[in-house]
């Protein structure tokens, strides 16, 4: 492990203390983003090896799209986000995921954050795709994270519209309208049609969940969890960002919750005491969940 007041080392606890499926998500948009950075200043030496990027990312056209079936997933893995604003735009993007995936898969389970993300790509692509067949396409092709998060942020505002969420300078506002105004805006700004798409993959998943189905259940074994069929009713808890407990189907899949417990009482030790601190035992605890 790195020294106990690096940054990697930091980076490592935060890294650890994320659900399973977010940290997936987050590593590989991390890991897309900087590879383009690193791809990016290679081209300005004159190496163009950033072409590899225009194989992953969507076309707007359905007949681009067809001659590279893969794009409807991998865009919404491709942050191909450059200069300033595209760091801005990348980092906001990423921390939208962090805030919403959290909850909603501590909520709710670690396969449904992960099929929410990956059906709001494919269903932004078709959408996108459709009319870019019927409209003048606005951009050539689509990329980045911000569409998988627009299906995130749209069906965590159908379970829970009413939801009240404090925004600077705008004071509390309703789930349902920040939905309504992302995609607005993001319509404004980014003429990005996917996200069209997106915002309706979302609320049908949303809906699904109310009535009892599971969308997500092909994603249960890529996190070790079986489908099961979510209680009908919920005792709310205080401290539960969506008002579900994690016992009620929510968690990190696959482990009990005296093990979450432990890494938060570990991390909570080495806040206060430091590294040195821990025990042989929880510095084992610890690298071993760092790698789950």
């Amino acid at each position: 492990m790195a020294a106990a007041d690096s940054p990697l080392f930091r980076f490592q606890l935060w890294r650890a203390a994320l659900p399973p499926a977010l940290r997936l998500l987050l590593t590989v948009n991390l890991v897309t983003y900087l590879a383009y950075v690193v791809l990016a200043l290679l081209a300005a030496f004159g190496v163009p090896a950033i072409a590899v990027v225009d194989y992953l990312m969507l076309p707007a056209s359905p007949e681009g799209a067809l001659r590279l079936p893969w794009t409807p997933l991998t865009y919404g893995f491709v942050n191909a986000f450059g200069g300033f604003f595209g760091l801005i735009s990348f980092v906001f993007g990423f921390y939208w995921l962090q805030w919403m995936g959290r909850d909603y898969e501590e909520s709710y389970g670690a396969h449904r954050l992960f099929g929410l993300y990956v059906l709001g790509a494919l269903g932004g692509a078709v959408v996108g795709l459709a009319l870019g067949a019927l409209l003048p396409m606005p951009r050539p092709f689509y990329f980045g994270l911000w569409t998988p998060v627009t299906a995130v942020l749209c069906a965590v505002a159908t379970l829970h519209p009413d939801r009240q969420i404090g925004l600077f300078l705008l004071g509390v506002v309703p789930m349902k309208w920040i939905a309504v105004g992302f995609v607005v805006l993001s319509l404004a700004f980014s003429a990005d049609l996917t996200v069209l798409g997106a915002a309706l993959a979302g609320v049908l998943f949303g809906r699904a969940q109310r009535a009892g189905r599971d969308p997500a259940f092909w994603a249960a074994p890529l996190f070790g969890a079986r489908r099961r069929r979510p209680a009908a009713k919920a005792a709310p808890v205080r401290n539960s960002p969506f008002g579900r407990s994690k016992a009620a189907g929510g968690g990190r899949p696959g482990a009990a919750p005296s093990a979450r417990l432990d890494v938060d009482a570990i991390l909570d030790k080495i806040l206060e005491k430091g590294y040195d601190s821990l025990t042989a035992e929880e510095k084992e605890a610890l690298d071993r969940a760092s790698r789950d």
